[in-house]
């Protein structure tokens, strides 16, 4: 019997870069769900509840700041863990008030998201 791949979501308005990101973490096993902006998120997380997400901060419509507090108010998602991908390393302390597990800086380096995918993923 085939092993389930853990499905990561990305949450970013930046196409390009998370094209980059989703095609190296399915490369690396992983199935991964591609939101542009938060309000997508929030459709995806009506009917699929991924084992990680990836979120952007500054996005149009909905912030990532809002985004993490709906994940965490919802009892289907609070337990999920979020990894912020964002510019915004002076933002790092708000991060954890809201329930974010980590944040890798952008632009991404693979290997440093790897290795925090992995932490929270086993």
């Amino acid at each position: 019997m085939e092993k389930k791949k853990k499905t990561i979501l990305i949450v970013d308005d930046d196409q390009s870069s998370s094209a980059k990101t989703k095609a190296f973490l399915e490369g690396k096993g992983y199935e991964v769900i591609y939101a542009l902006d938060g309000e997508a998120a929030l459709t995806v997380l009506e009917t699929n509840i991924p084992e990680l997400i990836l979120l952007d901060i500054i996005m149009p419509r909905i912030d990532g700041f809002t985004i993490a507090r709906r994940i965490r108010f919802e009892e289907r998602t609070k337990r999920v863990p979020i990894i912020v991908c964002s510019a915004q390393e002076e933002m790092k302390d708000l991060f954890a008030i809201e329930g974010i597990k980590d944040y890798v800086l952008k632009p991404i380096d693979n290997e440093v998201l790897l290795s925090l995918v992995r932490k929270y993923l086993g």
